[in-house]
């Protein structure tokens, strides 16, 4: 293990909101493009925003092969249709907006690979110089599909797997075979060996919780000796589908069964059951969009079902979508704490303290 990449992203990858190095994605129209959206966005506060996102969450596929306890996915929640995105609708969109985008984030409520497309659309990004990340259960694969991976040029695969053997592992990700997932990492880190690329990152990422936190000096271990190139520990969250909605006792409440034993592995306050650090600011509504399989547009990517949608852009477009009334009466609340004539999903995320992501 890299010592200097432990817990930590790299450089050419963090395309973080509000931060842009000049990584593998830039050109100077993306970073005009970014200076006059953060202009916007920290120093005006506008409501109406010139410019375009210049980070998308795109949501391939809303499906998924597990049934992870605190995902609506995985707990089979109603609320928004089963659906993949075919490919020409994700190239219309990258065709919009692609000159503008730093990184797309090619996942969200489902398994990436569950999409027939998936390695098209990445390569379809990577022709475009966006930089594009994948977060997979790593279930659904092969030795081909760890070659079309390689092939493809994705930057950066993180691989849910929450803990050191099958038994702490399938006591989130139900449905899950780790040692199938342990053999698909060391297969993309082969297939990277044999064709001399440095690409995809491999992130093998671990929430951590009460069933799997006496395995974490393992879990060091094992990372060294298959040659993921970071580790990243991350506390567990809450009912994912619904947090937007719920106050921090109810978030707490959601996610008691999971807190791990050590307080200090948690984003709680035990004592006072709220969170122990919060967000004090939402950037999402000025730099990124959330788009689903079906062209839902979300505010961000904490809000699952399809009534809290802002519009959809393969039906209405972007530039009706980007500045309608749910966008600009969310980003004056938002930014200026101003009561809004249309209260969206983020008047309830905004009263109960601004989601983690």
């Amino acid at each position: 293990m890299k010592k200097d990449l432990f817990n930590k992203k790299i450089l050419y990858t963090d395309v973080k909101l509000g931060k842009i190095p000049f990584n593998r994605g830039f050109t100077i129209k993306k970073f005009l493009n970014f200076v006059l959206i953060y202009s916007q966005m920290k120093i005006f506060k506008n409501s109406r925003v010139y410019g375009k996102p210049y980070r998308l969450i795109i949501d391939p596929v809303n499906i998924c092969n597990l049934k992870c306890s605190l995902c609506p996915t995985g707990a089979n929640s109603p609320g928004r249709k089963k659906c993949s995105m075919k490919f020409e609708e994700f190239k219309k969109i990258i065709d919009e907006m692609g000159d503008y985008l730093y990184s797309i984030d090619l996942y969200n409520w489902g398994e990436p690979f569950l999409n027939k497309d998936i390695f098209k659309m990445i390569r379809y990004a990577r022709r475009k110089n966006i930089i594009v990340h994948i977060s997979s259960n790593l279930n659904i694969f092969d030795e081909k599909n760890a070659e079309k991976l390689v092939d493809s040029r994705l930057d950066y695969l993180v691989v849910s797997l929450d803990g050191g053997s099958q038994e702490t592992y399938e006591q989130y990700r139900i449905g899950g075979n780790f040692d199938q997932v342990i053999k698909n990492i060391k297969l993309v880190v082969q297939k990277k060996k044999e064709k001399k690329s440095k690409f995809p990152v491999i992130c093998w990422q671990l929430l951590v919780m009460k069933q799997n936190e006496g395995e974490l000096e393992k879990v060091k271990k094992m990372a060294k000796e298959i040659g993921v190139d970071i580790l990243d520990f991350k506390p567990i969250r809450a009912d994912l589908g619904h947090e937007v909605l719920k106050s921090d006792k109810e978030k707490y409440d959601s996610a008691k069964e999971f807190l791990p034993e050590d307080e200090k592995l948690s984003r709680f306050d035990y004592n006072k059951k709220k969170r122990s650090n919060k967000v004090t600011n939402c950037l999402y509504l000025w730099s990124s969009m959330t788009i689903n399989p079906d062209g839902g547009v979300s505010p961000c990517c904490s809000t699952y079902e399809d009534v809290f949608d802002f519009g959809n852009i393969l039906t209405d477009g972007f530039k009706k979508v980007w500045n309608n009334e749910n966008y600009v009466e969310s980003r004056k609340l938002i930014a200026k704490g101003k009561e809004p004539k249309v209260k969206t999903v983020c008047y309830s995320c905004y009263k109960n303290g601004i989601v983690d992501n």
